[in-house]
C-alpha cells in the first residue's frame, strides 16, 4: 500500500489529528503484517505533534523494528527525515528508560515484602 501524506494530511504534517489519520491507516496495514509506503512528495513541514500521533501510538503496539521494516519512506527530504528519525529515536529512548524504571520498582517492592 502506499499513502500519500500531502493527500492524506495536506502540505503540512504537524497536527496531531492529522496524524491520528496516519495511524489508522498504518495500524491497519502493520496489523496484517503488510508494508506500507509512506510518500513525503510535496510535504513542507514535520513536527512532533503530528508524529506523535502517528508514529508514537504505533510504538505503543508494535515493536521499532516492526515499524522500521514495514513501513519504508519515499520522497522525503534529508531534514525531514532526520526529524522522524530524531522523533523515533527519542521515543524508543524514553520506552527503554519506563521499562528500566518499572524494573526498578518492582525489585523494590519485592525486597519491602521480604523485609515484613
Amino acid at each position: 500500500m502506499r499513502i500519500k501524506l500531502s493527500e492524506l494530511c495536506g502540505l503540512r504534517c504537524v497536527a496531531l489529528d492529522d496524524g491520528q489519520k496516519l495511524y489508522e491507516r498504518l495500524f491497519s496495514e502493520l496489523k496484517e503484517k503488510r508494508s506500507v509506503d509512506l510518500d513525503f512528495s510535496g510535504v513542507e513541514m514535520v513536527f512532533s505533534p503530528f508524529l506523535m500521533g502517528s508514529m508514537g501510538k504505533l510504538l505503543n503496539h508494535f515493536e521499532k523494528e516492526t515499524v522500521m521494516q514495514r513501513v519504508s519512506l519515499c520522497n522525503i527530504s534529508e531534514e525531514h527525515l532526520r526529524t522522524v528519525n530524531d522523533f523515533l529515536d527519542r521515543a524508543d529512548q524514553q520506552a527503554t528508560e519506563q521499562a528500566d524504571v518499572e524494573a526498578m520498582q518492582s525489585l523494590f517492592e519485592e525486597d519491602e515484602l521480604g523485609d515484613i
